[in-house]
Order: structure tokens, then C-alpha cells, then sequence
């Protein structure tokens, strides 16, 4: 199952910007989880888990992010793994 959450949360640092407002989205699936190893590196290109992936797909997920000034993470355990995306809805202060 995939469960996806948003909402709004004010007064966020993203990297060493202040943002009064940003959006985050959490996509949350109850899948067997990343493995501890894999977590470290998986935003590195050509890195999958997947086999007969090519390890692009988080790669431009997260540099997509980042142009419009966002930030993803990643936090894994069994049956349960969350992505988390901010994206500020104004300029920094």
C-alpha cells in the first residue's frame, strides 16, 4: 500500500536557507524497506536495488528538487519506508 501525506510547515531550514512556508509530501509504502547499506547511497547515480534498474530515477527526482530550492530524504525500516519532499512556497528571508 502507498500512502501519500502533505501538508504545510513554517519556519523550515533547508540547507542553510530559512523558509517561513514549504510544502512537504511524504509517499509512505508498508514494502519490505532499503536496506541500511543501500540508504547511504541511494540518490548516487547508476545505484539500484532494483534489478534491471538503471539507478536514474531518485538521481533526477532529487536534482528536480533542488531547482526549485527543495530537499528529499529517505528514512527505511521493515514494512515501512517514507520519502520526504520540502519545497518552499516563497524565497528564503
Amino acid at each position: 500500500m502507498i500512502l501519500l501525506r502533505t501538508r504545510i510547515q513554517r519556519r523550515v531550514n533547508i540547507g542553510n536557507t530559512y523558509h517561513k512556508l514549504a510544502v512537504r509530501i511524504d509517499v509512505i509504502d508498508n514494502g519490505p524497506g532499503i536496506e541500511p547499506g543501500m540508504l547511504k547511497q541511494m540518490f548516487y547515480p547508476m545505484v539500484s536495488g532494483r534489478s534491471g534498474g538503471t539507478g536514474l530515477g531518485l538521481t533526477i527526482a532529487q536534482s528536480l528538487i533542488q531547482q526549485h530550492g527543495g530537499l528529499v530524504q529517505c528514512a527505511s525500516r521493515p514494512g515501512e519506508t517514507v520519502m520526504s519532499i520540502l519545497i518552499p512556497l516563497e524565497k528564503g528571508a
